[in-house]
């Protein structure tokens, strides 16, 4: 996810009603329980409002709720749609990665800094 600009969920009630627009919450190992068990924390359903929890996965991401809410909507923003890897490009996974030049990469990560 490496031109990943942001992340963007549409939640509601169980029931479908009360949409609401968020973002989720990047979750590791050290917050993943804190989250979880902490009732005052963004990820528990409270006056139509909360954060779904983002965790990474073998295959991907997994978005976690409380139950109390469901996920309408998933967007992902990008800077620039990345190439779709393919099997045969994960056989050899330090070659260098060809969508943006040398001189585009340090532009972005000045950006980030």
């Amino acid at each position: 996810m490496m031109f990943l600009l942001n992340e963007d969920v549409v939640i509601s009630d169980n029931d479908g009603g009360n949409q609401m627009s968020t973002c989720v919450f990047e979750c590791t190992r050290d917050s993943f329980m804190y989250r979880v068990n902490n009732s005052l924390t963004d990820f528990h359903y409270r006056n139509h409002r909360a954060r779904p929890l983002r965790i990474r996965t073998k295959v991907g991401c997994e978005l976690l709720t409380d139950k109390k809410y469901k996920i309408v909507k998933y967007v992902l923003g990008y800077l620039k749609t990345p190439k779709e890897l393919k099997e045969s490009d994960l056989e050899n996974p330090y070659e260098e990665y060809p969508d943006f030049q040398d001189s585009t990469l340090y532009e972005i990560i000045k950006m980030a800094a």
